[in-house]
This record gives structure tokens, sequence and C-alpha cells, in this order.
């Protein structure tokens, strides 16, 4: 429990957007305004189950564009963006962790 000026109090308990790094957010959403612009706004939302679970295979192709120094686009931003649609999708039950277990 924090306690504020004036006796206010408040559980500290809650995400820390403070400690994500600028130049994350920075890259993540200049791929994603590049996105909208192509596609329309949120249109990986209309995603279905079949759209998230590729996100999986697009965030390792860029992982190892990255890693064989590819530097035709920011690779770690288009990875970080597959694996942001991936988690939206879990937390939304769009899929689910055992939807990449059938996969193999």
């Amino acid at each position: 429990m924090r306690r504020f000026t004036g006796g206010v109090r408040r559980t500290d308990r809650k995400p820390r957007f403070d400690l994500i790094p600028f130049e994350f957010l920075e890259s993540v959403a200049e791929v994603l305004a590049r996105g909208a612009a192509r596609y329309g706004p949120y249109n990986w939302k209309r995603g279905q189950k079949d759209f998230f679970l590729d996100a999986w295979n697009h965030a390792f192709v860029h992982l190892q564009k990255f890693k064989e120094g590819d530097r035709s686009e920011d690779h770690l931003a288009h990875l970080a963006c597959n694996v942001a649609f991936m988690v939206w999708a879990v937390k939304n039950g769009i899929i689910l962790q055992e939807d990449f277990d059938a996969r193999t």
C-alpha cells in the first residue's frame, strides 16, 4: 500500500508502463502505423485463430532475419508486433496455449 500526502492510499499492484523503454514503444508504433496505412487501423484484430497462429511463424521469421543481419526493415519491431498480436489473442480467448501444441 502506498500513502500519499493528505492521507490518500493506493495499492502498488499495477502494471508499470513507465518501465517499458520508449524506444521499444516507438518502434512498435512505427510498424503498426505503416500497417494501418496499408491495411487499415486495427486490421489485425479482425484476424481469426489461423491468423494469430500464423503470427508465431512470422515472429520467428523476423527473429531469424535479425540474427542474419538483414537490415531491410526493423525486424525486432515486427517480431514484437507479432508477439503483441498473440498476447492480445490469448487474453481475448481467440487462441489458447493448447492451440500451439496441436500444430506439432
